[in-house]
């Protein structure tokens, strides 16, 4: 099997990023594939993360295409040199499959190449996400990432697979080509410590650069914990533009000793291994990978069944909780319940491990190669 993964550059230590080097490697180490990455523009800085050397790698140099940039014209003219640019380097390359992991020029160009090649495109977030992330933009910016995913969408339909995170999004994305879903992997192992869950400290972790993780709303739940459970901390893990606006809160509420915002960490192992619950209050996700890494070292999980995701990884009143979206007395009962009862915390905790198996490298890889070889059958 060969195979060309089209992305716009593997500098950013991303999401997108990383599942692309565990499933590459797995392709290539286990499956003895043959794998090729096309970047648009490298810059020649070195990968964020580590590719077997096998792997081959192009950069079109997409900065050369124009050394004058015009807004709007620029971007066609692009679009037509990357086309047969691509047309060149297929037709060398010769690959079984073509696949498209992020927005960007390719999904302007990859579905107009080599007619005879199938193509994939990979879909990191959901539709229904979409359009809560943009309501919480400011008007001009909302007009313009709504038209972008407009456009996107039809170029969606151009594929011959959509590959998509989550049931949720299959049923409800209303798509007009074949989709498939396919998690994306976590680690290649579940690790091998668990959480004791005998700590009070309830953790939760993401981004703050802007209010899609509602961390205000797990600050003012605490105002409530405090009053019945004045020794557990909630732990948020994460940095962005909102951090001092969420430490105004916590100042002003008074819960200095109970809610710590710890910034960034590059020891995450050692903070869910301290905690006990995992709470999650998210408007909006393709599919929330810090869940899966919570259920991997054993603990339980409460969440807003928001689009799309926490309804996937979570097994309602088996490995932790998915209460309406929205409905924080649901959240704080459920929060509590946990809190209370030590014995089903640790009870959730084991079924919690057992779950994350799903999202290893070699489950989720099976579910590709099942795939491609479907495809390969049917050409």
């Amino acid at each position: 099997m060969k195979i060309v993964y089209c992305v716009g550059s593997l500098i950013g230590k991303g999401g997108m990023e990383k599942v692309l080097a565990n499933k590459v490697n797995y392709f290539v180490g286990k499956m003895g594939y043959e794998v090729h990455i096309v970047t648009q523009e490298q810059k020649g800085l070195p990968l964020c993360y580590e590719f077997d050397e096998k792997v081959v790698f192009h950069d079109v140099e997409i900065s050369k295409l124009n050394k004058r940039i015009i807004k709007g014209y620029t971007f066609i003219k692009n679009i037509f040199a990357l086309r047969k640019i691509y047309n060149t380097l297929f037709d060398k390359i010769q690959p079984d499959i073509i696949i498209v992991c992020e927005r960007g020029y390719n999904d302007f160009v990859i579905p107009f190449t080599n007619k005879n090649i199938p193509k994939i495109r990979e879909f990191h977030f959901a539709k229904e996400a979409v359009k809560i992330h943009a309501s919480l933009m400011p008007p001009k910016s909302r007009f313009k990432h709504l038209l972008v995913y407009k456009f996107l969408f039809k170029m969606f339909n151009k594929y011959d697979y959509l590959v998509l995170l989550t049931n949720r999004d299959k049923e409800n994305g209303n798509y007009k080509t074949k989709t498939e879903v396919i998690a994306n992997m976590n680690e290649s192992v579940v690790p091998k410590e668990t959480a004791s869950l005998e700590n009070k400290n309830v953790i939760t972790v993401g981004s703050m650069h802007d209010d899609r993780k509602r961390f205000d709303v797990q600050i003012n739940l605490w105002k409530e914990v405090v009053k019945k459970y004045p020794e557990w901390k909630l732990n948020i893990y994460g940095g962005g533009a909102g951090k001092e606006k969420l430490q105004n809160l916590i100042d002003q509420l008074n819960l200095n000793e109970n809610v710590i915002l710890h910034g960034n960490s590059h020891i995450m192992a050692k903070h869910y291994l301290d905690a006990s619950i995992f709470l999650f209050t998210s408007t909006a996700e393709g599919l929330p990978m810090v869940l899966i890494e919570a259920l991997s070292y054993g603990i339980p999980c409460v969440s807003f069944d928001c689009p799309t995701g926490p309804s996937d990884i979570i097994t309602n009143e088996v490995d932790g909780y998915v209460v309406e979206d929205g409905n924080i007395e649901s959240l704080k009962e459920k929060l509590f319940k946990l809190m209370e009862e030590s014995e089903l915390r640790k009870t959730m905790g084991n079924k919690a491990k057992k779950n994350a198996e799903r999202y290893t490298t070699e489950n989720i890889g099976k579910q590709w190669v099942s795939l491609f070889r479907k495809i390969k059958n049917d050409k």
